[in-house]
Formats: structure tokens, C-alpha cells, sequence
């Protein structure tokens, strides 16, 4: 299975090469790395002179993963070199500088020699992915040179064809270790592989990251002063599919007294004007934010253009839906279950296992129609006082999970 994957990369090769030179975005995609390599090759370190650690996230939540982790090891062991690679351009490139880590680049592509020089220059002591994320060249290469794998805040969706089930059992089986980041995980993996790895549920480290986040803000986010709707519903990383579904319900009557704040999950200009025609479209009073004062708004839609602010508008919200899920796969519930919101999400959450035990504890709503909205939307003061407590206690639970991987990361044997 190993050398089919190995046989196919190389015979990628040629193509990349060829439709980097026809597609500016695999072009830029490309040169990044090429730049990456110079910058690796450059980089003063000798080896054996320190222990090394080597971080990788495939996107943005993943990478908060590794920010809790790499906090861990800068309080515990600050002389530890720490490396932290990226692998998705969704991740920009003010977020991966400002990681605390001695080096931080964008992954290889996952060619068998993709891997050779960072390994022989840097000799990691281990290789920590997150999530669902796994390489098989860089696995194998780790293992070659005794390098300890892992697999930390751990999740899987177990494939159902004969072919894609072998095939994911022979690359989880490349791991030394697998930390699941709940129970349900746990039980997955057993079911994958049985006894051929080593499997042990320690939580999710993101937990650590939102509620570092939130409780190290600068300031407490507050309504605006004398404003004059009495719920606030927010509506989280929102998509086109997200809109056509809520915002109709800006002219529904039973929702006169609640006001709608929108976060975009894309706030460039033009992602602006488009939401702004359809706000008029509705003939409904909106305010951006970056062009308001906010303490003293008073309308109804409050359009968000500007990023950093979500984590914390969540205090002042009654509600919240959290997009993506309509389309593809539902963002970040950890920070308005942190506030113990009741949320709402489209049916896309099987691969957030967070979002299915919110689900199964009641505090998370799924929805596909206006009339699921207005039924979570008039949920009793009893049910969300309810939902309130078993949202917040979800997410304490998970506190401490990036200590609990750094201890277990350690307890092997240098």
C-alpha cells in the first residue's frame, strides 16, 4: 500500500512542475516552499546541540492545537528547540511568524525526499501532527530515523470501502503513538487497528488555546449602551449558504426585539459590498463596524468587517450559529460554548467531535430550514439556563489536555 502511495508521488512530480508554471495559485504555492528550502538550508543550528521538537499543523485550528502545545514545552522546557510547520495557504503569514516556536516554514510536498535535509539538520527527538492529519513520506521518514511519532487531539472518520479502510490503517499504523481527543475517538481507532498502535485519550489541545484566548483578553466585550434589542444572535464565519438561510429571517415578526451581528468567515472588500447589497436587499437598518461607533449603535444588523473580534463578542450573545457546516465542514464551537451560548450549525459536523458531543449533550442545534431556527430561537429561559451550564462544563472539561500531551509526549525514554 506504502509503495503504491511512494510510486504515485514521484509520477506527481512531473505535473506539479508543469501546472506550477500554468496556475499562479500552484505557482505562488510552490515558490513558497522554494523559499522555505533556502531559508531551512541557511539557518544556523548544529546539530545534536539541543533538543528539537517538531510541531505540525495542517490548517488554522490545528495550529491553535500546536500554539497550547508549544506553550507547554516554552514553560516547562524554554531551551527545547521547537519547529512548527503549516500546511494549508489558509494560514497567513502574520499568524505562523507570531508562533512561539525557533522556526517556523510551510510544509513539503510529500515527495520521499521531501523530508531528507530538515531531518538530517534538525535530528527531532519527536514529530507531533494534530488532528486527523498524516503525511506517509514524512512518517516514514521519521521512522527511519528512530524519530517518535504522534498523533495528538487525535480524531478519525472511519472509511467505509475495503481500499480507503486498508489504506488509512497502514499510515495510522506509522505512528508510535495516537492521543485521541475523546472517548468516541478512542473507540475508532481501536476498531481501525486494534492492537497494532498505541491509543490513549488526553483531550483536545485547542481547548487550552480558546480559553487562553479568551480569559487573556484585553478588555470584557460589551452590548453597546442602551441598545435597543434585548437578544443578540450571532452569526459565526458565515458563507453564502449561511445568509440565503438566516437572513430572511431579519423581516420574521417573532424576531423584532433581536438584533443579528455577522462575522463573516471572509471579510474582504468585496465579500463586504456583496453582504451589503443583500442587507439592503432586505431593507433592513445595518451598520458595518469599523465605520460605526459601537458603544452607541442601535441598529439591528451590525455587519463585523474587521477580524480579532469574535472570541469576545460571544460574551454579549443570546445565540449563536456557526457556519460552514451547511457546505462543507462547521468552524470553531469551542468559543461560544466557552460563553455556554446555545448554538446552531448546518449537519456538516462529523468530522468535529466537539460539535457531536455539544450535539449529544443538547447544547448544539442542527439545522437545515428557517422554521429549526425559530423553534432553537424560542427555546424557554429554563432550556437555555440549562444549555448555558452543560455548555461551559463541556469546555472546562477539556482543560489542561495540551499538559496532559506534553507528559505523555515525555515519558518515552530519550
Amino acid at each position: 500500500m506504502l509503495i503504491i502511495y511512494r510510486i504515485l508521488t514521484i509520477l506527481l512530480w512531473p505535473w506539479v512542475v508543469l501546472l506550477s508554471i500554468l496556475v499562479p495559485s500552484l505557482r505562488n504555492f510552490v515558490r513558497t516552499r522554494e523559499e522555505d528550502k533556502k531559508r531551512i538550508r541557511n539557518f544556523q543550528f548544529i546539530a545534536g546541540s539541543k533538543k528539537v521538537v517538531w510541531l505540525h499543523a495542517a490548517s488554522v485550528g490545528e495550529l491553535d492545537q500546536c500554539k497550547a502545545l508549544a506553550q507547554v514545552y516554552r514553560k516547562k522546557e524554554p531551551e527545547t528547540f521547537l519547529i512548527q510547520t503549516v500546511f494549508s495557504d489558509s494560514v497567513r503569514d502574520s499568524s505562523l511568524e507570531a508562533f512561539p516556536a525557533d522556526l517556523k516554514f510551510r510544509l513539503p510536498l510529500d515527495f520521499p525526499w521531501s523530508y531528507r535535509s530538515i531531518f538530517q539538520k534538525f535530528q527531532p527527538k519527536s514529530l507531533v501532527l494534530m488532528a486527523w492529519d498524516r503525511w506517509p513520506n514524512l512518517l516514514l521518514a521519521a521512522r527511519k530515523r528512530k524519530v517518535q511519532t504522534v498523533l495528538a487531539s487525535a480524531v478519525i472518520t472511519v472509511p467505509k470501502g475495503r481500499f480507503k479502510r486498508e489504506f488509512y490503517k497502514t499510515v495510522f499504523s506509522l505512528f508510535d503513538k495516537i492521543l485521541p481527543s475523546h472517548r468516541s475517538g478512542e473507540e475508532k481507532f481501536k476498531e481501525l487497528l486494534g492492537n497494532a498502535a498505541y491509543i490513549k485519550t488526553l483531550g483536545d489541545s485547542r481547548f487550552d488555546s480558546v480559553i487562553q484566548k479568551i480569559e487573556s483578553g484585553a478588555k470584557e466585550f460589551k452590548r453597546p449602551k442602551d441598545y435597543p434589542f434585548s437578544r443578540v444572535f450571532l452569526l459565526a464565519s458565515t458563507y453564502k449558504p449561511c445568509e440565503d438561510l438566516l437572513l430572511p429571517l431579519l423581516n420574521e415578526e417573532s424576531l423584532k426585539d433581536t438584533a443579528f451581528w455577522i462575522f463573516p468567515h471572509k471579510t474582504d472588500p468585496q465579500r463586504i459590498q456583496e453582504l451589503e447589497t443583500t442587507l439592503r436587499s432586505y431593507k433592513v437598518d445595518y451598520s458595518l463596524y469599523s465605520q460605526s461607533q459601537f458603544e452607541t449603535a442601535r441598529s439591528k444588523v451590525i455587519l463585523f468587517d474587521v477580524l480579532g473580534i469574535l472570541a469576545h463578542a460571544y460574551r454579549a450573545g443570546d445565540f449563536a450559529y456557526i457556519g460552514g457546516a451547511l457546505h462543507n465542514r462547521v468552524h470553531n464551537v469551542l468559543e461560544p460554548a466557552y460563553f455556554g451560548l446555545p448554538l446552531l450549525s448546518g449537519p456538516r459536523i462529523q468530522h468535529a467531535p466537539e460539535a457531536l458531543e455539544l450535539k449529544n449533550r443538547g447544547g448544539l442545534f442542527v439545522i437545515q430550514t428557517k422554521e429549526e431556527v425559530l423553534e432553537v430561537l424560542d427555546l424557554s429561559s429554563e432550556r437555555r439556563e440549562a444549555i448555558h451550564f452543560s455548555n461551559r462544563e463541556f469546555v472546562e472539561t477539556g482543560r489542561g489536555a495540551a499538559e496532559r500531551i506534553y507528559e505523555e509526549l515525555e515519558s518515552v525514554p530519550s
